[in-house]
């Protein structure tokens, strides 16, 4: 009868692998429907996002492989497996964690820059604006509700009217005559939007940083743990595959 640690550890890797494919196939398919949508509003793609994009598309097939053969290498009580299993979630864990680093270095580094400030003030001081660039703005500020870079003040700066989209019950209806007045009564009464689109996007942006990092974290423990019992395991089939060895040479030279 194999021992009850053995068994025990066969139990939980093959649980925590479980739990390593479920995630993985989850985060294989958040990054899936990002690409399609960034393909249907190529407007909005980043060169950045492309490449966040591929590297958690690639790093999640590479745990789901892992995983499966963690599962496969605990059921099999198979020692190599278990080896390969622990050095492939060894090399994943340093690519997260110089990649996290790096990503963080690299956020801190950028973070000074406003794209958003330079693109608003560039295109909205040339004669000839861009039809995109209205389209931009409207779905930006009615999405995030927000009214300009720093808040409905950079219009008056522009010598510009604040747009309807600025506007919560305005800008939802279609040109006409009650979408004139509601946007007419929202600039007298100042009921527009009073929040920068800057401070907006970078509060849920660190937000969302926030929730990246966490579960980056606890799923770096996962791995490690991971990483953990596959060693312990293996080692123990070892000791008690030599042991029964020696047990069986013993009574047969006996």
């Amino acid at each position: 009868m194999k021992p009850r640690s053995i068994r025990c550890m066969k139990f939980f890797l093959t649980l925590f692998n479980i739990v390593v494919i479920l995630f993985g196939l989850i985060l294989m398919a958040i990054c899936v429907m990002n690409m399609r949508e960034k393909k249907s509003r190529p407007d909005q793609q980043s060169t950045l996002s492309k490449g966040v994009l591929s590297f958690l598309l690639t790093l999640s097939l590479c745990l789901v492989v892992t995983a499966i053969l963690g599962c496969i290498g605990a059921v099999r009580e198979h020692v190599k497996i278990l080896y390969v299993h622990a050095c492939f979630f060894m090399f994943l864990v340093s690519v997260e964690v110089v990649v996290g680093v790096g990503g963080a270095v690299l956020s801190a580094w950028v973070g000074g820059s406003s794209e958003l400030r330079v693109q608003f003030y560039k295109n909205a001081t040339v004669e000839d604006e861009p039809s995109g660039h209205y389209d931009f703005w409207d779905s930006l500020q009615s999405e995030h509700q927000c009214c300009g870079v720093d808040g409905p003040q950079d219009y008056a700066i522009l010598n510009r009217d604040i747009p309807a989209s600025c506007c919560s019950r305005a800008h939802p209806l279609r040109e006409g005559g009650a979408r004139r007045h509601l946007h007419a009564t929202c600039l007298s009464e100042k009921t527009y939007y009073a929040r920068g689109c800057e401070e907006v996007l970078r509060q849920k942006k660190a937000t969302k940083g926030n929730i990246f990092i966490v579960t980056g974290v606890v799923f770096a423990l996962l791995e490690i743990l991971c990483i953990v019992v596959a060693l312990w395991m293996a080692r123990t089939i070892r000791v008690e595959r030599r042991k029964l060895q020696q047990n069986l040479q013993a009574h047969f030279e006996t």
